[in-house]
């Protein structure tokens, strides 16, 4: 047999057992990558060229072994993936999702991505397939299998968020639910109810602050910015102790679009894992979260050489009591950090961004809630208050139901160790990513009635929506209102452990505006752009929310 026929043929069994390799250990070493990459397809080319040597034959049989060792490993994926062998095969989804993960990490870079799923579960319906070992579901009789006390760990989707070694993992990305536990030990006495009675007076003291600087404003006013400022502020408070004063000097390090960028980026490397990790192995790809976490390491040693004179997310994450089993490491207690304060941050500007959206595109929710405030008079601005405030609560609600923090979803997924598992009447097999998509099953109709229009009156009790809305729930049954498929804050112990905080933080500032000032739309204003502007980062992002604000007396 000639060489060029052996190389070919050697160049086809080396490709076969690429595939066998990749499919069966998924090997995410750089190493690994440039041997079954490159150095397996051109050794046949270099055996041939040792055995007969000549420019034409090696770049002749170069070739030819490349080309025959992708074809293979290509043909073979592609048949696999699409074949009725496929574990997820019974599941339907687009062509290009099955193939490929890479299709989904070009769709989130659109922006768009919760209006994709969505679109995909009106088609397909409640299961959809979104790569080749990876499902969405918007059934409720998911949400304990898989959220639950004995859920799933989170899935491979975290791993493209940090190196392979592991290091800076914070504590929304930890896969192991033991591991998981014990990160999240600090976080509870953080924000256990009497830990947060101490944020009462910081709260109260950013959103005075947050009220002065709005009334200093003139004509149009982007209330976004402003939330923006506020929220980073409260939550380097809320953190460190202080640190920061965007509402006063503005965005002077740009931290905003440096939040907002890695968040595109990591979205990106969730969907290709594998690429995540090799991308931190090359410098200056990840600058945008180096830039990040350098900033958390300045702020942590600042608070770190002054007395600590209340106790902020910092005394407990560094074990300041001396009281933990076992102690955050430093790398750990920093990563955590930077986590509440990006995700603290843009979930409350762009969800009480959002509130004033819809109250300003609903005249009578603005009127409704504003009564109600007004007629608690001085007694609006007390937090037990407001944590009675019937339809405050349901506009807070109405809005995260329509437009939750995180509108994709936590990811989860099964692993060798878990096995198969069903949720509800679906099987997931071993290694398979899965996740609920909040914003789908937010808007499913068979969750709630009417599931696009902005109705807080749904959250009231049958008496009080009766009163408000009579032509709407008259009849008893008629409308549907599911309260256990609302999980804007996800569900069971992996759970936002700072829920009830944000929802104390949503209230008072929400009645802090409203009590100060009467708000209209400016001129500007135009609902289609700002909803077009709403964009899924993993968390949800908004553009600019122009308003006039006349100061009430």
């Amino acid at each position: 047999m000639e060489c060029q026929t052996i190389a070919l043929v050697a160049s086809f069994g080396l490709s076969l057992c690429t595939y066998a390799i990749f499919k069966n250990y998924e090997p995410r070493s750089p190493t690994c990558w440039v041997i079954v990459l490159i150095l397996l397809p051109i050794t046949p080319a270099i055996l041939v060229h040792w055995q007969s040597p000549g420019a034409f034959k090696f770049a002749f049989g170069f070739t030819a072994s490349f080309s025959v060792y992708y074809t293979t490993l290509i043909f073979c994926t592609t048949a696999y993936r699409l074949s009725c062998w496929h574990p997820l095969a019974a599941y339907p989804g687009p062509l290009a999702c099955k193939l490929s993960k890479l299709y989904m990490a070009y769709i989130s870079q659109k922006e768009k991505q919760h209006l994709y799923l969505y679109n995909l579960h009106q088609k397909y319906g409640d299961i959809v397939r979104i790569g080749p070992n990876e499902v969405i579901i918007r059934s409720t009789d998911a949400i304990t299998p898989l959220l639950g006390s004995v859920g799933l760990p989170k899935g491979a989707f975290w791993d493209g968020r940090f190196p392979a070694n592991g290091a800076g993992r914070s504590l929304i990305s930890v896969r192991n639910n033991k591991e998981h536990a014990v990160r999240r030990r600090p976080w509870n006495c953080a924000f256990s109810s009497t830990a947060i009675k101490n944020y009462e007076p910081l709260i109260e003291a950013r959103t005075n602050e947050l009220v002065d600087m709005l009334g200093r404003q003139t004509g149009t006013v982007d209330l976004l910015k402003w939330m923006k400022y506020f929220s980073y502020d409260i939550m380097t408070d809320f953190v460190f102790g202080g640190g920061t004063h965007m509402m006063r000097d503005g965005d002077v390090d740009n931290i905003w679009h440096q939040i907002e960028s890695s968040q595109k980026v990591s979205l990106f490397l969730s969907h290709v894992p594998w690429l995540g990790q090799m991308m931190f192995r090359i410098p200056n790809l990840a600058k945008s979260r180096k830039a990040i976490m350098a900033y958390a390491i300045q702020v942590a040693e600042a608070r770190n050489l002054r007395p600590s004179t209340n106790k902020d997310l910092y005394y407990y994450l560094f074990n300041e009591a001396e009281s933990a089993l076992r102690p955050l490491t430093k790398q750990e207690a920093l990563s955590d950090s930077l986590l509440a304060i990006g995700a603290g941050a843009d979930t409350t500007a762009a969800s009480v961004s959002n509130i004033f959206y819809f109250l300003l595109t609903n005249p009578s929710a603005y009127n409704r809630l504003r009564d109600e405030i007004d007629a608690y008079a001085d007694h609006a601005l007390n937090y037990n208050t407001q944590a009675g405030m019937p339809y405050l609560n349901a506009v807070i609600n109405e809005n995260l139901r329509l437009l939750p923090a995180v509108p994709s979803g936590s990811v989860r997924g099964t692993t060798q160790e878990t096995g198969g598992q069903y949720l509800g009447s679906y099987y997931i097999p071993p290694n398979t990513t899965v996740s609920i998509h909040f914003y789908s099953m937010h808007r499913d109709p068979r969750n709630f009635s009417l599931p696009d229009l902005f109705l807080p009156e749904r959250w009231l009790s049958m008496e009080e929506r009766t009163v408000l809305e009579p032509a709407l729930f008259t009849e008893p049954g008629s409308f549907i209102h599911n309260p256990s498929a609302f999980i804007p804050f996800s569900y069971g112990p992996a759970s936002c452990v700072g829920k009830n905080y944000a929802y104390l933080e949503m209230r008072m500032v929400v009645c802090k505006i409203m009590v100060s000032f009467d708000i209209c739309r400016a001129k500007e204003f135009n609902s289609s752009v700002y909803e077009d502007s709403i964009k899924d980062l993993f968390t949800l992002a908004v553009g600019n929310l122009p308003v006039v604000l006349t100061s009430r007396p």
